[in-house]
């Protein structure tokens, strides 16, 4: 009976062993791997959803201008010398509308950005300081001109000093409040020939920086009162139901599946990369992306970040993403940056410009130039052009993210980006007959997140349960051979395996075989 019992046992161990190992090494993993699939994916069931629909905090939105103090010089031809002012800090909230449901894992949805001043961030500034900045408005129509129609150039600055009021040079002294987000008032009631063109044009094919006067006036400039309170979109994006490694990947832009139209025919700058930088797919320890990619309707492309290494952040392990050189690289250091070189910007460069800048001209369609802060990681010939305010600094300038992945989820995160414009010296004009050519900065921004501790905390959580179902898979298989190596022992001491003997006498072993003792 003891026997039949010690089998069962070994039986019952041997079975318990097989799968526990079966669990330890695929059921518990894809069992988690499920979960957290279940969780992160863009379902109304699902954990993420809702913080994904709308943000459970506001992004941070600070802008840093570039006041000129030396005006009267620069309009002689010296070097500007510029004062950062800032950050002018705003709390942006996000919300999503929902649209509806692709047949191919997606969903579709509109994105609502608003915009709140915070002036106890802000400290001592406000928005009703008073800056000397570029006029970035009047330079972006007089350099269009110039490229397309330069015979015209000067009929038509005769036309902009009636649109532009107290046009005497290249400078706006304005209100913050009013650059940003309420907007500088241009006048379209003038007697001059060209001023019906100016404002023809612009009601044909205004950029999103200038929105129609209420009483059919004029026009409204402003950076960024197009993206408050304004829905944006539609976007599709993967939902992660099927692949998990697809979530959050953008597949289409205003019912376009390529940015084509913008940069030319050549299918690389096109393409619709990555993520709105809200959601990210969770990491594969075994297979980490070098590179995660953003798609930015700001500039009409997909932007990425390299990976630098793991880190440690909140207590939590995540890996480290910043901004690389080659994103924003001219064609020279990159090749595969070709396509988003056109025209050229002025008599000395191709349109590529040089290193770390970006003609946005096919983007919006105004002679804009994207770059990183103080033209960090783009040529140092950009700032030669300065007297003093423009200084880079990896700390201050750079574009990272911290990313969590077990979840995808961005533990801090920061977007940096600065808006340029050429001020060139054109003769016939007499606000830019003396000026020196350069590329001018009028301001930059800093969109940031960083997780609450509330949502902090569930992470945490989830992790030691993580911890937890680790331990318990390890444990499972600990006892389960623990149990099947006390059965054998018990099987070998019953004698029912032939490997143990039965007598442990040592004389057994040595004393003369049984026959050689036999009496005759």
């Amino acid at each position: 009976m003891l026997g039949k019992h010690t089998k069962l046992f070994f039986a019952v161990s041997l079975f318990a062993v097989v799968i526990s190992v079966i669990l330890a090494t695929w059921g518990f993993p894809k069992i988690v791997k499920k979960q957290i699939q279940k969780n992160v994916q863009l379902d109304e069931s699902s954990q993420m959803f809702e913080k994904w629909r709308k943000l459970p905090m506001p992004l941070t939105f600070n802008v840093y201008v570039f006041n000129v103090t030396n005006v009267d010089d620069v309009n002689e031809g010296a070097r500007p010398k510029l004062q950062e002012l800032g950050p002018y800090v705003y709390k942006e909230y996000r919300e999503r509308t929902i649209l509806g449901y692709g047949d191919n894992n997606t969903v579709k949805y509109m994105l609502k950005k608003t915009f709140l001043f915070d002036q106890e961030a802000s400290g001592a500034l406000s928005q009703d300081d008073e800056v000397v900045v570029i006029n970035f408005s009047y330079l972006a129509a007089i350099l269009t001109v110039q490229d397309m129609m330069p015979s015209i150039v000067g009929v038509v600055n005769g036309a902009l000093e009636q649109f532009f009021t107290n046009l005497t040079d290249a400078f706006l002294r304005v209100k913050v409040r009013d650059l940003f987000f309420d907007g500088v008032h241009v006048n379209c009631n003038g007697n001059h020939s060209a001023l019906g063109l100016v404002c023809g044009k612009l009601k044909t094919d205004a950029p999103p920086t200038m929105r129609p006067a209420e009483d059919g006036s004029g026009y409204y400039f402003s950076m960024f009162s197009h993206m408050n309170r304004t829905e944006t979109g539609p976007y599709e994006m993967v939902r992660g139901r099927d692949n998990i490694k697809e979530l959050g990947h953008i597949v289409s832009y205003k019912g376009k599946a390529s940015m084509g139209g913008r940069w030319g025919r050549d299918p690389y700058c096109g393409m619709l990369n990555g993520s709105d930088a809200s959601i990210f797919p969770p990491i594969d320890e075994a297979d980490v992306p070098d590179k995660l990619y953003t798609f930015e309707p700001e500039v009409c492309r997909s932007l990425y970040a390299s990976l630098v290494g793991k880190s440690s952040i909140f207590n939590m392990s995540a890996y480290y993403y910043e901004i690389s050189r080659l994103a924003l690289a001219s064609k020279s250091a990159n090749p595969d940056n070709k396509c988003f070189c056109k025209k050229d910007w002025s008599s000395n460069h191709d349109g590529c410009l040089l290193m770390g800048v970006l003609n946005l001209m096919p983007c919006q369609d105004a002679p804009a130039i994207a770059s990183l802060p103080h033209f960090y990681l783009a040529s140092e010939e950009l700032l030669e052009y300065f007297d003093g305010g423009i200084s880079p600094d990896k700390e201050k300038h750079n574009t990272y993210m911290y990313l969590e992945p077990v979840t995808g989820v961005v533990l801090k995160g920061i977007r940096r980006l600065q808006f340029n414009i050429e001020l060139r010296n054109i003769p016939m004009v007499p606000q830019l007959a003396k000026v020196s050519t350069g590329l001018f900065p009028l301001l930059w921004i800093e969109e940031g997140a960083e997780l609450p501790e509330s949502v902090l905390d569930e992470l945490r959580h989830s992790h030691k349960l993580l911890g937890y179902v680790e331990a318990v898979r390890w444990v499972l298989l600990c006892v389960s051979l623990a149990a099947l190596l006390a059965s054998g022992v018990a099987v070998l001491r019953a004698g029912l395996l032939p490997v143990w003997p039965r007598n442990n006498s040592v004389s057994f072993i040595l004393s003369p075989h049984p026959a050689e003792n036999k009496v005759h």
